[in-house]
């Protein structure tokens, strides 16, 4: 898995018509970052045995991924995050017409307001997915914390602290969940940003 994500990112990077559809997220580059990216970042975690075999399931099920244990037992991994979808594609358009976006947040809220608006609509996402039944899935959580922390350099720990704690809070209809931050950190700090929750 981590010798096609390698090959398949340096594909897109080397090619600029590759770069401004990934930014699109246009297609099977949509599923390549909203569903393979988590489901490799997972692979790559102390949560997941190295000899195990991932892969995504394209189409309208309850799940987005299949993980083959050693012992050959399979675990269904549903993907979910909130993504301001309709903000991130107009200013992907923005990028790759001009070269550069928008800046993020127009509004006078101050940084630790807007991460509790940001917290808020987590929260309502997994909800809604919280009330689907998802017995016999591994339910995994993923929440980009890049342009409400560490873009402004600062530490999004007790961010996902308070997450976690809430998560915890909620019932579900799964067999595990677990929440992964994405915050443009490397892969070898994969065990830093991923979480069991329950």
């Amino acid at each position: 898995m981590k010798q096609y994500f390698e090959m398949k990112k340096h594909i897109i990077n080397s090619d600029e018509e590759f770069i401004h559809l990934a930014r699109l997220k246009k297609g099977r580059f949509k599923e390549f970052l909203e569903e393979f990216y988590p489901l490799y970042c997972f692979s790559q975690s102390r949560f997941c045995d190295g000899n195990s075999q991932l892969s995504i399931i394209i189409g309208n099920q309850e799940f987005d991924g299949s993980l083959i244990q050693p012992d050959g037992k399979e675990k269904r991994i549903e993907i979910s995050s909130y993504i301001d979808g309709a903000w991130q594609f107009k200013d992907a358009q923005r990028i790759n017409q001009r070269g550069y976006g928008e800046i993020r947040f127009g509004d006078t809220n101050d940084l630790e307001s807007r991460a509790l608006e940001y917290l808020e609509k987590i929260i309502v996402n997994i909800k809604k997915k919280s009330k689907k039944n998802y017995t016999g899935t591994t339910m995994l959580f993923v929440v980009d914390t890049t342009d409400y922390f560490e873009a402004f350099y600062n530490s999004s720990t007790s961010f996902i602290e308070r997450l976690k704690q809430e998560v915890r809070k909620i019932d579900f209809l799964a067999d595990e969940i677990y929440l992964l931050v994405l915050n443009d950190q490397d892969i070898s700090q994969i065990n830093q940003n991923i979480f069991f929750i329950k």
